[in-house]
């Protein structure tokens, strides 16, 4: 039964720790890569073109869009821009700056924001592991003056690209071969067919073995009955000495 409890509080560590919830952009390249926090980084140098935009896409309409990721270009009427709105036949409208670039974790993807467009514009690239080439898609306009995209690229997996490009096959990360998350499901998939077959193998032997019944076939009764006032007297063990601290620093009092 001990070995049942630690392998819940691994298993829990496991797959907390695979979360991630933010990606900082890095001082030397705050506009091209992000560290997530498991200390892998999102690195769009190679996708960026230094002299003109990477991607074009049709925004259906009148409109289409160009982007480039990292480096700042201009076309048209759009200057030093990270995505620029353009009118066919006409002149064209920025959507975001490199300079006002954001990175934020949504699911399991990475999301970069770009503002400071015309009339407060804004472009959101959101970011898709694959493999081949780089394939920017335009999704749509979600609210007024909010650009959607997806650009799905190898340098959109975590760890996979440096300044040079991909370092190497990314197949075993788009397979999810080596994805912490797919091995905290598998993991977790493991642990909960084990249980299942711990709770129905001992229940069989409490009725068949010492002809058992009503709740007296879970194995191990008394302890699953007293596991949630251990949890309990854990939480208030562990979190009592701060409650303190804050009780006796509310009434004024301290300790001598």
């Amino acid at each position: 039964m001990k070995l049942t409890i630690v392998m819940v509080l691994l298993l829990g560590s496991y797959v907390s720790g695979q979360t991630q919830d933010s990606c900082t952009a890095l001082p030397d390249n705050p506009s091209c890569v992000c560290s997530l926090q498991d200390g892998r980084n999102i690195d769009l140098r190679s996708v960026g073109n230094p002299s003109e935009p990477a991607f074009s896409v049709d925004g259906g309409g009148k409109w289409s869009y160009t982007y480039n990721p990292c480096y700042p270009y201009s076309t048209g009427s759009c200057e030093n821009v990270a995505i620029c709105q353009l009118e066919n036949g006409g002149g064209g409208r920025a959507v975001g700056k490199q300079e006002n670039v954001k990175f934020d974790v949504v699911g399991t993807d990475v999301l970069i924001t770009y503002s400071g467009g015309v009339d407060k514009r804004e472009g959101l690239v959101t970011l898709k592991c694959g493999s081949g080439k780089s394939v920017l898609k335009f999704d749509g306009e979600n609210e007024s003056y909010k650009y959607s995209f997806t650009l799905t690229s190898p340098c959109a997996c975590p760890g996979k690209c440096n300044a040079d490009g991909p370092k190497g096959d990314t197949s075993e990360s788009d397979s999810g071969g080596s994805d912490p998350g797919v091995v905290g499901i598998v993991l977790l998939c493991v642990f909960f067919v084990a249980v299942v077959v711990y709770f129905v193998a001992g229940m069989v032997i409490m009725r068949v073995k010492y002809d058992k019944t009503g709740s007296d076939i879970i194995p191990q009764k008394e302890f699953w009955f007293q596991l949630p006032f251990l949890v309990k007297d854990g939480i208030l063990f562990t979190f009592s000495p701060c409650i303190a601290y804050f009780v006796n620093r509310k009434s004024g009092y301290s300790s001598m």
